[in-house]
């Protein structure tokens, strides 16, 4: 249960601060699906990362349900995609672990690639518009290691103060056993009567 409640703390945290990215929990042994309505010709583009780079499988499908492309036990990775027809394109996750897992995934629909479509402007234009795509792709790519060190530092904070408690009760066991035993000590040589 307290796995659970932290699980879902994080990425309530991470999706509060990844405000364009999405982040979902995914069940054990699960598949998760989304999808985009795509005209002929329209640019998609998808990156997602796991926390803890744990293996996933991902795939993206056709309007007819046809598969595009497919990453099997994967924990990071990116795919671009143009259109051949016109429909509801679906890319899935699929989680076949016996366990939670945290997937921060950020689509690039067709609204936010326009400048992909274009096919009429001047090289220099066109070559502006690459820059612009990979410019948002290290953006993305910059937010999902911020999302790795984020995870990072909290299991690094966690590790120390639990290295701190179990030092301290060490120090108490300590301090409680040489207590006992110079006690100890002490009333056998009263005993015997050399104290």
């Amino acid at each position: 249960m307290f796995k659970q409640l932290a699980t879902f703390a994080l990425a309530l945290s991470l999706l509060a601060s990844y405000a364009a990215a999405y982040t979902t929990v995914m069940k054990p042994v699960s598949q998760e699906c989304y999808f985009e309505r795509l005209k002929q010709g329209s640019h998609f583009s998808i990156t997602f990362e796991t926390a803890g780079k744990l293996p996933i499988d991902f795939s993206l499908n056709d309007a007819h349900r046809t598969p595009i492309y497919s990453m099997p036990h994967t924990g990071e990775g990116s795919y671009s995609y143009t259109s051949t027809s016109e429909g509801r394109y679906s890319y899935c996750f699929k989680n076949n672990a016996p366990h939670e897992i945290v997937v921060n995934f950020n689509p690039h629909g067709p609204e936010n690639e326009v400048f992909l479509a274009k096919h009429d402007a001047s090289p220099a234009e066109n070559e502006v518009r690459k820059l612009s795509h990979n410019i948002e792709e290290v953006r993305d790519h910059f937010n999902f290691m911020l999302f790795r060190n984020e995870v990072h530092d909290q299991s690094v904070s966690d590790t120390q103060r639990r290295m701190f408690n179990w030092s301290i009760l060490q120090v108490v066991a300590l301090a409680g056993v040489c207590g006992w035993q110079i006690y100890y000590v002490r009333s056998l040589f009263k005993i015997r009567g050399v104290v």
